[in-house]
């Protein structure tokens, strides 16, 4: 998966992991089940325009609003970017986000320059541009809200308490 990585570093969360690997010797299960949940989760922010955090998306720049192809701020006529995918990286490692080239662009924001010509050439709304750069708004759609973490954090204790139950002894 290409993009930037979000890193969720939460204490209870982390110490619920260490408790699942030293019951069950393995988070892989649990890991990927907050995969399965998050993936969809931030789709339906996508959908919403807000952040995790429960900010609006900053709105369009409103001659590129008219001419726009797509049904909202993140959602062009591709879908692209709100294909959200999730991957285990490793024994204890989740990735999730969008393997659309551009999302670390919508996540963080940037500006974009002229690279190999004077000036990026572009129309918005009929009209045409030439400018030396052009930034783009961060609109963070990657995360964790408040929701998140306790669904997350219900993922691992059910997880755990299914390993304890089935350890030996």
């Amino acid at each position: 998966m290409t993009g930037t990585p979000i890193t969720l570093d939460d204490k209870n969360i982390n110490e619920v992991l260490k408790a699942i690997l030293e019951a069950a010797g393995d988070t892989r299960g649990a890991l990927k089940n907050i995969g399965e949940y998050e993936a969809p989760a931030t789709v339906d922010r996508i959908r919403a325009e807000v952040s995790p955090d429960g900010t609006p998306f900053a709105p369009l720049n409103p001659l590129y609003e008219q001419t726009k192809v797509g049904p909202g701020i993140l959602r062009g006529r591709s879908l692209t970017l709100s294909e959200i995918v999730y991957q285990l990286v490793s024994d204890t490692e989740l990735a999730v986000g969008s393997n659309a080239i551009y999302a670390a662009v919508h996540q963080l924001g940037d500006t974009i320059e002229a690279k190999n010509a004077a000036a990026l050439v572009f129309s918005m709304g009929g009209h045409l541009f030439k400018r030396k750069s052009v930034t783009i708004k961060p609109r963070p759609f990657l995360g964790w809200s408040d929701a998140d973490l306790a669904e997350i954090n219900e993922i691992l204790l059910d997880f755990y308490f299914s390993a304890v139950e089935e350890r030996p002894g």
